[in-house]
């Protein structure tokens, strides 16, 4: 479908192009740009390859920082983020955030995609939409990214993931090697796992589940230094509490 209709699109230029040219308004013809069957047929150029789907382990951010929110034992959204394998992912595009699009999705989003470091959750999905949604807007509008979002969270539950390979929350060291491998065996793909010291103790902070274009399947994710320690920490707690 997408090829015959840029076909259509060249077809009228051309007879546009030619009745111009055999009219009164043939002084007109030389201004006319010449359309290049090439140019005509491509479609716009993507702006980016695959999305990220980034969830956190909650306690982990909250041993980093300082949260303005109890941290659960629990992995929350991040974020869904539009990437690009060989460039860095720039979105022409200014779509601003509309909370009234998303108002049906608010009370699984507080729950789902809460922010751990501010006060209002809005504020944080409106970053999230106008710092990496609107790359995505022709393929997911805003209603359609944050819904995907809370289906992919509730599709690859990531507790429950780690579960299966008796990985757990609770205070244990395990090897980096074996998270991913968990997380391959449930899904069939390679994720990202990324790490941060807290002190001496590598933790682990937050997964990255890589998707196709339309945010529809799960791919394999591109290699990544995310994460340079080979053992992590997932903890149970805040350590100074």
């Amino acid at each position: 479908m997408k090829g015959t209709y840029w076909r259509l699109i060249l077809i009228f230029q051309l007879h546009l192009q030619a009745a111009l040219c055999d009219t009164e308004f043939n002084n007109v013809c030389n201004s006319v740009p010449k359309v290049s069957v090439a140019s005509a047929v491509q479609p716009p150029a993507r702006q980016y390859d695959f999305i990220y789907f980034v969830q956190q382990w909650q306690l982990s951010v909250c041993n980093l920082r300082s949260c303005l929110k109890p941290a659960r034992q629990v992995f929350s959204i991040h974020g869904l983020w539009p990437a690009s394998y060989s460039r860095k992912t720039q979105c022409n595009c200014s779509s601003e955030f509309a909370p009234k699009k998303i108002s049906d999705l608010v009370d699984k989003l507080n729950v789902e995609w809460p922010s751990m470091i501010h006060e209002d959750n809005t504020e944080y999905w409106k970053n999230e939409w106008e710092s990496h949604g609107i790359c995505s807007e022709a393929v997911l509008p805003q209603h359609a990214y944050f819904d995907a979002a809370l289906k992919l969270k509730k599709k690859y539950s990531l507790v429950d993931i780690l579960a299966q390979k008796d990985i757990y929350p609770s205070g244990n060291v395990y090897s980096k090697g074996s998270i991913t491998d968990a997380i391959k065996t449930a899904t069939g793909q390679s994720p990202q796992i990324q790490c941060n010291l807290y002190k001496e103790i590598p933790l682990l902070t937050q997964i990255f589940l890589c998707l196709d274009y339309n945010a529809t399947k799960i791919i394999e994710c591109p290699p990544s230094k995310r994460c340079q320690y080979e053992d992590l920490m997932i903890p149970y707690s805040l350590f100074n509490t």
